[in-house]
């Protein structure tokens, strides 16, 4: 990557790195870190960025003025640090221009898919956390999410995946169907836990987990947007596209 795109997002960031390098390992997706041989995914940032961004969040909300109880902060730090909101602050910075992706993946609209945003918006949080320290991090996160934060704490945040999951499907011109299966329920009377399935022309595309029936479909139906791609001749799994597109690339 050049070396001025970083000193642009560094700047965009309000942090300048000491080893620049972090940060451009975040920007790198596995997919071009396998076409690139001895290049660094950014999956290990991204996994020590979701514990930075968790711990950030919960001190953010613990030391509110208003005192909010356990479920209220719960709550709020779900909606926070879920990947659509975190897609829409990546937007916010115009992440999307710094991704390195594979040739597949661009192919696919990966610069704009919400999982790579987010997930890339942690990578550059744990990036920050090792080159700075936990006070840098939080500096660069509450700069980022504190609108976000508030929008949540004041009731103002409100993602419907299901609605936007059918919404995708109903505007394709094919003949998919789209239903939502409670597949397992566990736990006692008082404390359940259920598992619900998203179908997709009879086929489970993916499961979600919830303390109620309409939790779980909500959760299965977040994974399902990131995975579900649909057109004129219908639905079908975004891997399987990306495949057709890979061997179209091989042959």
């Amino acid at each position: 990557m050049e070396k001025k795109n970083l000193q642009e997002l560094m700047s965009i960031l309000s942090y300048d790195f000491k080893n620049p390098q972090l940060l451009e390992t975040a920007l790198t997706h596995s997919t071009y870190a396998y076409e690139n041989r001895g290049i660094e995914n950014n999956e290990r940032l991204e996994f020590l960025g979701d514990a930075v961004l968790q711990l950030v969040v919960s001190e953010r909300l613990f030391f509110m003025p208003s005192k909010p109880q356990e479920g209220e902060m719960t709550k709020a730090r779900s909606l926070v640090v879920c990947e659509r909101t975190l897609a829409r602050a990546a937007s916010d910075i115009s992440l999307a221009k710094y991704l390195q992706l594979g040739k597949g993946e661009l192919m696919t609209g990966g610069s704009t898919k919400p999982s790579n945003l987010a997930n890339t918006l942690e990578a550059v949080f744990g990036a920050v956390y090792l080159d700075g320290g936990l006070s840098s991090a939080r500096k660069v996160i509450v700069a980022l999410l504190a609108s976000y934060l508030e929008l949540a704490m004041s009731g103002e945040i409100q993602y419907d995946f299901k609605s936007r999951l059918l919404e995708l499907v109903q505007t394709a011109k094919g003949h998919s169907t789209l239903n939502f299966v409670i597949i397992a329920e566990e736990g006692p009377v008082h404390d359940r836990t259920f598992t619900a399935a998203v179908v997709v022309d009879d086929i489970e595309v993916t499961s979600g987990r919830g303390s109620s029936k309409k939790e779980a479909e909500q959760n299965a139906a977040r994974k399902a947007l990131t995975m579900i791609v649909c057109d004129d001749s219908g639905c079908g799994l975004l891997s399987d596209l990306t495949e057709s597109i890979q061997d179209g690339v091989d042959d």
